[in-house]
């Protein structure tokens, strides 16, 4: 149906289905911040989507928003999870939508889509908005499977998966803020009722991993080759004759990094072949990893 939209319009209104889909809601600021229109001509805009799907959105009087109308809405663009989550990090992009690159490309090792984009959109929403959601789980570190109470609070990724960080309140005995992969969720709905978010220990600036910097020093590890070892300093920008490497991360973060750079953080030195780096400072960063 898009595609019968003449001109830049087609673009405008890819743009509110989008917006609407995933944020929840539609302001006529944002399509002037977008595409510098005119509040008449943003009216006008919202009023041809409105012809095209009547049943998708409706004027909330007291936030003085179009609101999705979640139960009947029906998308008028398809994308894909990996494009959604993409643009809700970039930016809205009517490139991604066109499928028309400019060099050739391939993608190497895709994961068929595993990932239900209107679960993307439930907590993209809520993020959004500054709500809660009911989220059944399948965590591979617990056998915490029950639906459980998740404020999400930003999008990650760590170039191969998509995640959510989120406040768990149902932990009562460790840690609350927590990372969550979209593609483990099993269901997720709202919650009736549930308002904005006033709780401050339930933001991101309450959040001290996120918050805390940390420097992670590593050291090429002394298991690899000699040819190894070179190419390695090679990949990772480092001097013919540096061994030690140190980064800086935010302590959220440090448990994915030893993942992606196969490193060592073993308390004894392992023979296994496929770490690249040693990790030096492992006191430090036990609470991490």
């Amino acid at each position: 149906m898009l595609q019968s939209i003449v001109g830049s319009n087609a673009e405008r209104i890819a743009f509110i289905d989008f917006k609407l889909r995933f944020t929840g809601i539609l302001k006529r600021s944002d399509l002037l911040e977008e595409f510098g229109l005119s509040d008449a001509s943003a009216s006008k805009l919202i009023a041809q989507y409105s012809e095209l799907r009547p049943d998708n959105l409706g004027y909330d009087r007291s936030q003085k928003v179009n609101a999705i109308k979640i139960e009947s809405y029906q998308p008028l663009i398809q994308i894909s999870v990996n494009t959604a989550l993409g643009m809700l990090a970039h930016g809205f992009n009517k490139n991604k939508l066109s499928h028309s690159p400019f060099l050739p490309y391939s993608r190497i090792g895709v994961i068929p889509d595993q990932i239900d984009i209107n679960d993307v959109a439930t907590v993209t929403r809520a993020m959004f908005n500054l709500h809660a959601v009911n989220c059944a789980y399948l965590s591979a570190n617990s056998e915490k499977h029950d639906p459980r109470s998740l404020v999400p609070l930003t999008i990650l990724s760590d170039g191969k998966n998509w995640i959510f960080r989120a406040y768990d309140r149902s932990e009562k005995e460790s840690y609350a803020f927590k990372n969550f992969n979209f593609s483990r969720i099993a269901k997720v709905e709202n919650i009736i009722g549930e308002t904005k978010s006033q709780l401050g220990y339930e933001s991101l600036t309450q959040d001290n991993h996120w918050n805390l910097s940390l420097p992670v020093r590593l050291e090429v590890h002394p298991n690899l080759s000699e040819k190894a070892k070179a190419s390695l300093r090679g990949d990772y920008g480092m001097k013919p004759d540096q061994d030690e490497l140190i980064i800086t991360e935010k302590a959220a973060f440090i448990w994915f990094i030893t993942k992606q750079w196969n490193i060592d953080t073993s308390e004894s030195t392992t023979d296994k072949k496929y770490f690249k780096f040693l990790l030096k400072n492992r006191e430090m960063l036990l609470d991490y990893i």
